[in-house]
């Protein structure tokens, strides 16, 4: 079933679906199903790159789920998987992120990476496999293509807690994937959240930064940025390719005293260097 929630990001949106073609991967996660649904309610012909169909029947909405429904069955670390999925597409927007389990979850104590989940396995390899075959494939010019890609924050700063999460370098990883996207030759867009959390869309103000220099993990003014709203940015990006191409940022929300950001557009605008030639109307989001 499409929830209320799905179709409003959609609605909120307010943009016309065209006739291009986004594969989603990982896309019965959290955010990946958001994304596809969202995507799907605006008319958009939309794949999704799953691993268990009966999961993608539960969160997809999916009847056979077959490749005749747009639903590929693949496994990143296997490129041979990919290459079907990824064929005729124009737009990959890649979800798939490293997962673990704490012991104390508030407070990082006792984690470690499910198996195969790790951040080399997934943020690095994983990443390089995605665009790999997306960009090898038979499909549009490669500068006609778009890989959105959603990595996480902290990738300037070495040895940071979530480096040390399981001794997996989890950040190092992530970085390293960022990089190959970009010299990759597909035009690209990264989404770097510092962290997510579960709430409706639209309720928070959105903010943006560089190089982590936006807030502090003790900044009590700042919180991690709903999935839903996460969800509203990838979508957009998706959508509005010559207005989200070559820019890479860190996002997260405002906790108090924001004004919700209601037109994600203006998240974009506000993630622009100075220099960036396209038109800006400020930036505060």
């Amino acid at each position: 079933m499409i929830s209320g929630l799905r179709l409003a990001l959609a609605a909120a949106l307010c943009i016309g679906a065209d006739s291009k073609v986004v594969l989603i991967t990982g896309a019965t996660g959290h955010t990946g199903s958001t994304v596809y649904l969202a995507l799907k309610a605006q008319g958009v012909t939309v794949r999704g790159l799953v691993r268990n169909v009966t999961k993608a029947k539960q969160r997809l909405g999916c009847d056979k789920c077959d490749e005749a429904e747009g639903i590929f069955v693949g496994d990143i670390t296997k490129p041979e998987t990919l290459v079907t999925a990824s064929t005729g597409a124009d737009t990959m927007v890649i979800t798939t992120g490293p997962a673990y389990h704490c012991t104390h979850p508030s407070v990082y104590i006792g984690c470690h990476f499910y198996p195969g989940a790790d951040p080399k396995t997934i943020a690095w390899q994983g990443v390089k496999n995605q665009v790999s075959a997306f960009a090898g494939s038979k499909g549009p010019a490669l500068a006609d293509r778009h890989v959105i890609l959603l990595s996480n924050d902290l990738t300037t700063v070495p040895d940071n807690f979530l480096d040390k999460i399981d001794n997996s370098h989890g950040t190092f990883y992530a970085l390293n994937g960022e990089v190959f996207l970009m010299s990759s030759g597909v035009p690209f867009t990264i989404l770097k959240p510092n962290g997510l959390n579960d709430g409706e869309p639209g309720k928070k103000e959105i903010i943006v930064a560089h190089d982590d220099e936006g807030w502090s993990a003790m900044d009590p003014n700042t919180e991690f940025i709903n999935r839903a709203d996460l969800a509203r940015l990838l979508v957009y990006a998706a959508l509005n390719p010559e207005k989200s191409k070559g820019l890479r940022f860190d996002v997260t929300s405002k906790r108090l005293f924001g004004t919700p950001t209601k037109d994600v557009s203006k998240v974009f605008t506000a993630a622009k260097y100075p220099w960036d030639p396209r038109p800006k109307t400020g930036i505060v989001v």
